[in-house]
């Protein structure tokens, strides 16, 4: 399993630098950027002081579209949203669902919003899990890279687990899962019905290992029972 730490569109080069060291600091390795090339900024290098190898090997992508399409997991970290279904982790509670699926996931992006707006609607929709920092108050916030050093430092102890022991991981069968779920859904004629499909969806990326395996043994027993159910009618 392998995590990438991902920032959209910063706007500040500072943050950039100091999201750098703090993935070093924790020992993660890979910083990706979207839409921005803040990475070769001076300042950048100045607060990246013993990380400028991370914003030398830093990638620079369009869009998150490019990163749902080169990694099967994507974390959304953001602010939580009062009265929506959806479920938020906090980062310990993240790091508990991570090491639950290291057989079931290979690759990981942890998603930062921008400073200003956080992550679209859209780019939210793209996203498998999501977390937020709970604080005491609401203000003032966490900037940019302080969050990254929270997630760096919760998420240190999965890197650290994985370092030392060898994972046979199925690369995407989480994803895999979420993809015959889709198509199962619209074999139903249940696609349309977006609450149930968030549900069920959002349900699965929360899923380790073992469950995982045991849903993807039930799809295949569901699906071969529709399609005899198919061939008698």
């Amino acid at each position: 399993m392998s995590l990438v730490f991902v920032l959209v569109e910063p706007s500040r080069p500072a943050n950039v630098g100091a999201a750098a060291r703090a993935i070093k600091t924790m020992g993660f390795e890979q910083l990706i950027l979207v839409n921005s090339n803040l990475h070769l900024d001076k300042e950048a290098h100045w607060l990246a002081h013993g990380a400028t190898d991370i914003l030398e090997r830093t990638l620079v992508v369009d869009s998150v579209v490019d990163i749902r399409a080169q990694y099967d997991h994507l974390i959304a970290t953001t602010a939580r949203e009062r009265g929506t279904p959806r479920q938020y982790l906090t980062p310990d509670e993240l790091k508990d669902t991570v090491l639950r699926q290291s057989g079931s996931v290979q690759k990981i992006a942890l998603i930062f919003g921008r400073e200003s707006s956080g992550l679209s609607n859209s780019e939210l929709e793209l996203c498998d899990l999501f977390s937020y920092v709970p604080l005491i108050n609401d203000y003032p916030s966490l900037n940019l890279a302080q969050a990254v050093m929270v997630y760096s430092y919760a998420l240190s102890e999965v890197n650290n687990r994985l370092k030392h022991k060898q994972v046979d991981a199925q690369e995407g069968q989480l994803q895999a899962l979420k993809n015959r779920t889709k198509t199962l859904l619209q074999q139903l004629n249940t696609q349309d019905d977006v609450k149930l499909s968030r549900w069920l969806l959002d349900g699965m990326s929360l899923l380790g290992d073992r469950d995982c395996k045991m849903a993807h043994q039930l799809l295949n027993d569901i699906t071969r029972q529709l399609n005899a159910n198919e061939k008698q009618g």
